[in-house]
């Protein structure tokens, strides 16, 4: 017996439709919407388009003092973070379960990137020598 949307049959498993959204809902929720913020606030740093603040972007003493060091080196952090956010969206779109929140594999996947992407920010700022020429 094959049930189908629709027919006057019950459904062998009348919960299942309902559990599987629900899990896939949750997975979205729980990880996936944090690596579209992340990759969207990304974006504008790429375009060069934040000017320097103290609220938004790569701040540190040498990119606050140099105003061409801070677009390079938030350019460069933006594409840092970008690219975290793909790689956990990535892992959590082939691997949902780990998307749920539940997980402690999940998080490692989620900050793992981001913090390596935030200390390669710090080399690339120190590699540039916070002199904005190169």
């Amino acid at each position: 017996m094959v049930w189908e949307e629709g027919s006057r049959e019950a459904s062998p498993y009348p919960d299942l439709k309902l559990a599987v959204t629900g899990a896939l809902v949750s997975a979205a929720i729980s990880f996936l919407v944090p690596c579209a913020i992340i990759a969207a606030v990304s974006i504008p740093l790429i375009l060069k388009i934040v000017p320097p603040n103290r609220l938004y972007g790569f701040r540190t003493p040498q990119t606050h003092a140099n105003r061409e060091l801070w677009f390079r080196a938030n350019r460069f952090a933006g594409w840092a973070l970008l690219l975290a956010a793909v790689a956990s969206t990535a892992v959590f779109v082939t691997e949902p379960a780990y998307a749920s929140g539940r997980s402690a594999a999940g998080l490692v996947i989620f900050v793992a990137p981001l913090v390596i992407a935030v200390a390669a920010c710090f080399v690339y700022l120190r590699r540039v020598g916070g002199s904005g020429q190169r």
